[in-house]
């Protein structure tokens, strides 16, 4: 089955109007940064700049990177990348360095612009290297005073805008180009977060992924301040939420699992917050319910990938209602936004499949990427025929929305039945002394898979059997976790998402 939105609208410059917004609110603050706050004025003339730094070391068709925790100088290179007809790359900072020299030197990084915090980190991973390296001091708004402005250059479509890596939870990080038609067209998607011009965001995620960039465009486009929060921990997250009045942010289940247990125990509210988006990791339908009633703001779920863009289905606040005829629907990751086509297709035969059959989600956005570079056969294999390749499992009602049930690579086969370690998760997680979980296979010599629970739990007294029993009452008997492992922490990606492979490594270091 296809399911198919209408078109978005037209693509904007994200440097047009970040000089419209600095000519029409000059001394409005546009980013609150982990050290001092900065202007729509200051943040036009930072990327100004930046702009003409790399027009006297580099100019037009340059590769920037900004390396460090997210601050007032990612919109500032951002922009001023853009204005210089270069592109933006994201690089994980938390990466090992060696890594991070790899990824500099597969896309062919020019310049590096960093903070004073990472500037000596910085210098080690590109010694011996032609890269320009750049240190911003984020201790004042202005950190290039004498730096003469470069000259705004009209981009092309198929300039290189933007290039992000993938989060690597499967297997290495992979290199995606986005260009400017597509950039452009992705930024300027209608969005049901409801911003304003006098919106607060809370930009929690890296802007070295998708998800935290967006956000940090968001903020130019509506001409939104943007917090940045130099410590991000439950009670840093609260503060900050309730000093700064945030009324918009996007966060992962995790820290979202952090936020309500932080609240509870200050017994705090959040009485300026309006809108919570999550995505990044299925969060689960009981934790949904928990936070409509305890934060008691609207809620948007937000589901997409790297390749493709940005996000391709909203479940917007519409529909996050408890009770009523559509209930079902809060398991669901929403409908297809403005320009994405989605395609459910048989796992074997490839071919479309019937409503509310599981299959393979295939997507088609007008914003996606189409390649990996450097990477000829990964590609051919996700990016087919202007189709993504998304290698998740899920299914479409006859409504149009998506329920995602898993990777593909995650599926767990038990004698000749198929597990989607997701909707384990999900009724573990309804058990009140969870905290989270992750569902996994380990190699059975009977059954071929065996079924794994990783469960981080805030009573002691839950027990394995307890676990168990519960899910005997709700589920098959085969998709029954076989071994529940009990676990401090779940080890994460940098986005937030659980990393798998690393659960099932430090399963295996507790069983030894």
């Amino acid at each position: 089955m296809t399911s198919e939105l209408t078109a978005p609208m037209p693509p904007v410059l994200l440097e047009q109007v970040l000089r419209s917004n600095a000519r029409q609110m000059p001394d409005h603050v546009a980013v609150v940064g982990t050290q001092v706050p900065v202007t729509w004025a200051q943040l036009d003339a930072g990327a100004d700049r930046v702009a003409g730094i790399i027009a006297d070391t580099g100019g037009a068709g340059s590769q920037v990177a900004f390396f460090g925790a997210n601050d007032f100088g990612y919109p500032m290179v951002l922009v001023g990348a853009h204005r210089q007809r270069s592109a933006l790359v994201g690089i994980n900072w938390r990466l090992p360095d060696e890594s991070i020299r790899a990824s500099c030197q597969q896309v062919g990084v020019t310049h590096v612009f960093t903070s004073v915090a990472f500037a000596e980190r910085a210098r080690a991973i590109i010694a011996d290297s032609e890269i320009h390296l750049v240190v911003i001091d984020q201790s004042t708004a202005e950190p290039w005073p004498e730096q003469a402005p470069g000259a705004t250059l009209p981009a092309e479509p198929d300039d290189v805008a933007m290039v992000f890596f993938t989060s690597g939870s499967t297997g290495v990080p992979k290199a995606v180009p986005y260009t400017r038609k597509a950039f452009e067209i992705g930024a300027s998607t209608p969005v049901v977060h409801g911003f304003t011009n006098d919106s607060t965001l809370l930009v929690v995620p890296p802007t070295f992924h998708l998800a935290g960039s967006y956000w940090a465009q968001y903020g130019i486009l509506y001409g939104a301040r943007q917090v940045y929060l130099a410590d991000a921990s439950p009670a840093a997250l609260v503060a900050g939420m309730v000093e700064h009045e945030v009324t918009h942010a996007v966060l992962v289940p995790t820290l979202i699992r952090m936020l309500l247990d932080q609240l509870a125990a200050q017994g705090t509210s959040l009485p300026a917050f309006r809108h919570l988006a999550y995505g990044a990791s299925p969060m689960p339908v009981p934790m949904i319910r928990e936070a409509l009633a305890v934060i008691g703001c609207e809620m948007c779920q937000v589901f997409g990938m790297t390749e493709a863009g940005g996000v391709v289905t909203y479940l917007p606040p519409e529909d996050h209602v408890v009770g009523g005829p559509h209930a079902a629907r809060l398991g669901s990751a929403g409908r297809p936004t403005a320009g994405v086509e989605v395609e459910v297709r048989d796992l074997v035969l490839d071919e479309p499949v019937p409503v509310g059959t599981s299959g393979n989600l295939w997507f088609r956005t007008t914003f996606m990427a189409d390649h990996y570079l450097g990477q000829p056969q990964a590609s051919a294999a996700v990016f087919v025929d202007g189709w993504l390749n998304s290698r998740d499992v899920g299914r479409l009602d006859a409504d149009g929305y998506v329920y995602v049930e898993g990777r593909s690579d995650d599926m767990i086969i038990t004698g000749g039945e198929n597990v989607h370690p997701n909707e384990v998760e999900s009724v573990i997680t309804e058990l009140a002394e969870v905290v989270e979980v992750t569902v996994f296979a380990t190699p059975d010599p009977q059954w071929t898979h065996k079924v794994n629970a990783a469960v981080v739990r805030r009573d002691e007294s839950l027990s394995a059997e307890q676990v168990r029993e519960h899910c005997r009452s709700r589920m098959a008997g085969y998709k029954v976790p076989k071994e529940i492992h009990f676990l401090e922490a779940l080890p994460k990606t940098a986005t937030g998402k659980v990393s798998r492979s690393a659960v099932v490594a430090a399963v295996q270091e507790e069983v030894r």
